[in-house]
């Protein structure tokens, strides 16, 4: 069973490309943002209900990947538990963040590495022009720093994972949601990936 987790900032495209490529070879999981309680309220105050907004979101994919493990041959997922840890070294408190590493610990003790970690980047002021054209009220706050605040966490977490079957995309310049020529490119390194498993330098 093959698992791929798709780790990117915000409008990124990682649903985007988890949905083509569970068209064409893997059960697409796709996050439900939206059961998170707490999401809007953070948005509205990111110090105040960070933890608890972290905190669920990994403990929802964690279940997730649960779930899917138990009932899909092979399966993509739009988000990660390196970007969850991303996430959480920009929002959280030290000592909550302290908290949260003792929880993903636990579920990684469970949960091995995805077979194939797809690490999206893209320029933050091409997320924020795609946040601003998605037109989410939720999302609204966002301003480019914490964009590219987050993007740099998530370069960190990615080189510190441990996970060496990576593939970086550029999703700003390769336009796999409307390019079939880039979509098919980007299928084919993934299978390539998957069918191979050897790591690679990214």
């Amino acid at each position: 069973m093959a698992r791929v987790e798709i780790a990117g900032g915000i409008a990124s495209g990682k649903t985007t490309l988890a949905g083509l490529l569970g068209v064409r070879r893997f059960s697409a999981v796709l996050e439900d943002f939206q059961t998170n309680p707490f999401l809007k309220a953070f948005y509205a105050d990111p110090i105040g209900t960070a933890f608890e907004t972290e905190i669920t979101f990994l403990l929802q994919h964690y279940h997730d990947i649960k779930l899917a493990r138990r009932s899909q041959s092979g399966f993509v997922c739009d988000f990660s538990l390196v970007l969850d840890l991303a996430y959480a070294h920009v929002t959280l408190s030290e000592s909550k963040l302290a908290v949260f590493q003792q929880v993903l610990q636990e579920i990684r003790s469970e949960i091995p590495p995805p077979d194939l970690l797809i690490h999206l980047i893209c320029d933050p002021n091409v997320e924020l022009a795609r946040i601003r054209r998605r037109g989410r009220e939720v999302e609204n706050a966002i301003t480019v720093d914490y964009l590219a605040e987050l993007n740099h966490a998530l370069q960190v977490q990615v080189q510190g994972s441990g996970i060496k079957n990576v593939l970086v995309i550029d999703s700003a310049v390769r336009n796999f949601a409307d390019d079939e020529s880039v979509r098919a490119a980007v299928n084919a390194e993934v299978v390539e990936r998957i069918a191979t498993d050897v790591p690679r330098d990214v």
